[in-house]
């Protein structure tokens, strides 16, 4: 704004009121959008996190929704047929706003909040972040190579090694969803085949659909169909993007979203709006977070790909918007646009200095920042355009940015200073904590910010008891603050290795010494569960919260339960940035298009603000 480069904000910002405003602890955007709902702290509608851990099984899981499968299920010649129907449940507490206005007489359009998943009976929603995919992942794209690579290590990628016979035709199958009816639950498959084109691309065959791509082009939604029995199938939407060409090609196929115009599971409220919104604007992504962050991360897509995918995504969501708009029939409009955050996430590399990509970036990377909040101020410009005189705007975010330049593995410190402890002879634990001793550990980092104690009669295999749970607490509040950078830490950490990977060449490593932050501090505040979080709604709340340093955050490997070798590590991924840190250090922004009646300093007010401001408005208007 200070530069002159978002007109639309600095009218917005003298036209009414602009300020910070304060997120929710931790400031993770699942957490900070279901306050914004319902107006209440997290221990009352339950969500901490990304992911939640399973206390049987000490396992990561999905926090924002969850699966119950039928119950009756007759199993008769290899099928398993299921005789009921399963549910979907969102784990999130309390009514959001937009509920409170229909049960008061008014219309509510709520377009792609998250944590809107199975979404809620209102006039019109479409779901956000929680949708999964057709596999029922959070976003599995699938790379085929006919090069050596190893698969990325994640749930949230396929590769497939192609072997293409002496005409350069390959023949091999894109992978759906597992058979809903086979005891075996092996998975559905729709054909999948590669020639060289005379233009220097490949021709494709997916399924019943043929199309031919250049090198670097996306294709448009393609519709798959996976059989299931006799004349029943599944149906799913995917885009192609030729990586590298023949000799040696490589393809990237997107996640399988589902396919709106005939969505397995409710997606939208009421059922058709999906393909009813498709009928309008075309097929869209339908994954809850539909910007494929890992593809980049992993380096099998480039840079400008990545953001060709990201501004066909915008598009759609602001197609959907002002789909909205147009039809005017809501007293109240809710539409969120995450793309600020993803390209915030993973360019943040390009506007600093000290992140141990930043030599890497080019034009493109230190320019996609700025070029991503030009385009949410043309997109604010057309909304203030087409409001009606008295219509009132709020324009949010939920959390701010900083950079993330080292990686903290956090359970590797719970190690090394004896409150987690691992199986005789072994000196690091894979995700999900394979290797721990439960019957010695007390205490284990899992999620973004949670550190739980482990505790008896809660946790399966707990041995704390409820006044040493206090003890162990008030002793890691009081010791992980004074945590800083130092040798042998700074030794380990000093030294970046690259992997990259061009068109020619299979790939090759560069290292890079980084300047490790020696005797900066790594956790600015640990916060008590049992304080922030008071009422524990779902019992699901971890007993403290981290609350790192800027440039710190919790490592990958930390969120899954992991232990590696190191205490940190340079964050060598292209997901550069975040905040997933300390709240204070975080805080969000707000504009209003008005002067609010009562002040609204942080996320939680809004809904408070959103409902007083209905009911007055109908005692007003007879």
């Amino acid at each position: 704004m200070d530069a002159g480069v978002l007109p639309n904000f600095s009218k917005l910002a003298k036209q009414g009121t602009f300020h910070p405003l304060a997120t929710s602890n931790p400031p993770q955007s699942p957490v900070a959008w279901s306050s914004f709902a319902t107006g209440m702290p997290p221990g009352e509608h339950g969500i901490y996190d990304f992911l939640r851990r399973d206390a049987d099984t000490y396992s990561p899981d999905f926090s924002i929704s969850k699966t119950i499968p039928p119950e009756n299920i007759l199993n008769i010649f290899g099928l398993s047929i299921p005789l009921d129907e399963g549910q979907i449940i969102n784990r999130r507490q309390g009514v959001p706003f937009w509920s409170d206005v229909e049960s008061e007489g008014g219309r509510s359009t709520v377009i792609r909040v998250p944590v809107t998943y199975p979404p809620d009976p209102i006039h019109r929603m479409m779901a956000g972040m929680g949708v999964p995919d057709l596999l029922g992942t959070q976003g599995t794209y699938t790379l085929y190579t006919t090069r050596p690579l190893a698969a990325a290590g994640t749930s949230s990628s396929r590769v497939v090694r192609m072997r293409p016979n002496r005409s350069g035709r390959i023949e091999t199958s894109l992978e759906g969803p597992t058979d809903p009816l086979n005891e075996e639950h092996q998975a559905l498959s729709t054909p999948l085949i590669l020639e060289p084109a005379a233009s220097g691309g490949a021709k494709i065959q997916l399924g019943d659909e043929t199309i031919e791509l250049a090198v670097g082009e996306w294709s448009p939604w393609i519709r798959v169909e996976f059989d299931v029995l006799g004349p029943i199938s599944v149906s799913g939407i995917v885009r192609l993007n030729l990586v590298a060409a023949y000799p040696r090609p490589q393809l990237y196929v997107s996640p399988i979203n589902i396919d709106p115009e005939a969505p397995v599971v409710p997606i939208s409220s009421p059922a058709d709006y999906a393909a009813d919104l498709a009928g309008r604007i075309g097929l869209f992504h339908t994954i809850g977070m539909p910007e494929e962050t890992w593809s980049l991360n992993e380096n099998h897509i480039s840079d400008k790909t990545w953001l060709e995918m990201l501004k066909t995504n915008l598009d759609e969501r602001e197609a959907m918007f002002f789909d909205a708009m147009e039809k005017n029939d809501s007293e109240v409009l809710v539409g969120v646009f995450v793309q600020t955050d993803r390209v915030s996430h993973m360019f943040y590399r390009g506007i600093d200095p000290e992140h141990p990509l930043y030599p890497e970036t080019d034009e493109l990377a230190r320019g996609a920042i700025e070029w991503i909040y030009t385009e949410a101020d043309r997109i604010l410009g057309k909304v203030m355009a087409e409001m009606d005189p008295n219509d009132r705007l709020i324009v949010l975010s939920d959390h701010g940015f900083a950079p993330f330049r080292w990686s903290v593995n956090l359970n590797r410190w719970l190690v090394d200073n004896g409150y987690l402890v691992l199986n005789a002879g072994k000196t690091q634990s894979d995700i999900a904590f394979s290797n721990v001793d439960w019957s010695k550990s007390t205490a284990y980092a899992l999620g973004l910010n949670g550190l739980y104690i482990n505790r008896k009669g809660r946790e399966a295999q707990g041995i704390v008891e409820e006044p040493e749970a206090n003890v162990i607490k008030a002793r890691l509040m009081k010791e992980l603050p004074r945590w800083a950078f130092s040798p042998p830490q700074a030794t380990q950490a000093a030294t970046l290795t690259t992997e990259g990977e061009s068109e020619d060449e299979a790939g090759g490593e560069a290292e890079q010494k980084i300047a490790p932050p020696v005797g900066q501090s790594v956790i600015r505040q640990v916060f008590d569960g049992d304080v922030i979080y008071a009422g524990n709604a779902n019992g699901d709340a971890p007993d403290l919260v981290v609350g790192y340093e800027p440039s710190f955050r919790a490592s990958w490997q930390t969120t899954l339960g992991a232990v590696p070798k190191d205490l940190i590590e340079p964050n060598a991924k292209k997901w550069s940035g975040d905040h997933c840190i300390t709240p204070e250090a975080v805080p969000g922004i707000l504009f209003t298009s008005f002067k609010p009646e009562q002040p609204i300093s942080q996320i939680a007010q809004v809904a408070a603000y959103a409902r007083n401001h209905w009911k007055q408005s109908q005692a007003e208007t007879p």
